[in-house]
């Protein structure tokens, strides 16, 4: 869920492109969202500062009419689970051992990571049958969780990989500033939106872009693309094609 700023950015573009002062520009505007499942996230926020960013606080927030959906889509075909999600958001279920916002999640609930990825993803992998999992997702709550995975998913595929190091100096007025930025330290940032220090790819991984790079192309943010081959040059990848 996008945090209620978003919102009301969105809405003074629209209401200036429209020249209309009424809410988005006159334009009818649809959200959809469970604020008790998908609360936009805040870094290093405690749980009252995830409430108020959410568009439930927002100024704009009158002028919506609300709807409420009864049936569960996702999980029509198991109604115990609907059920328990429900009572999850809502707060229902019984504390472990009386420990405050705790819950415990039923045993066949509960799957190894090994064992999932053996259901998604083929024990081997190349561009033979990269049908079979060029489309195929596991999401992970934790930027760890999702790097552990991808190791593992790598290491199926056929052929050898390849590494590529990123930059790992710094650009200070003061030279002795420099010290303060260890070449060790600087290898160990794995910030949002950038790859990470180290990042390793064989011929056949899915890749993601992380910029817009030519949109004519369809080379935008978050566009999936199969590497088809690798070089040792300035530039990690020579080709890449789309997974269809």
């Amino acid at each position: 869920m996008s945090p209620g700023l978003q919102l009301t950015v969105v809405n003074r573009l629209v209401k200036d492109v429209m020249g209309s002062e009424l809410p988005f520009g006159g334009k009818p505007v649809l959200f959809a969202g469970d604020f008790r499942q998908i609360l936009p996230v805040v870094r290093r926020g405690t749980r009252s500062d995830i409430v108020r960013s959410s568009i439930k606080y927002n100024a704009l927030w009158r002028e919506l009419e609300q709807f409420s959906l009864t049936r569960n889509m996702r999980a029509d075909n198991d109604v115990n689970f609907a059920n328990w999600l429900l009572q999850l958001g809502s707060g229902q279920l019984p504390t472990v051992d009386g420990v405050p916002d705790t819950v415990e999640i039923p045993q066949h609930m509960v799957c190894d990571v090994a064992d999932l990825i053996d259901f998604v993803f083929p024990q081997q992998m190349s561009l033979v049958n990269i049908d079979e999992f060029a489309r195929k997702i596991i999401l992970c709550p934790r930027n760890d969780e999702c790097r552990q995975v991808n190791r593992t998913v790598l290491q199926r595929i056929d052929g050898a990989h390849r590494s590529y190091t990123a930059i790992d100096t710094v650009v200070v007025d003061d030279p002795d500033e420099a010290a303060n930025y260890p070449t060790e330290f600087l290898n160990t940032l794995e910030p949002d939106g950038l790859p990470p220090y180290n990042l390793t790819l064989k011929v056949g991984s899915i890749v993601m872009l992380l910029r817009n790079l030519d949109s004519k192309r369809r080379l935008c943010n978050g566009t999936r693309k199969t590497l088809s081959y690798l070089r040792c040059l300035s530039h990690p990848v020579e080709k890449m094609n789309c997974p269809s």
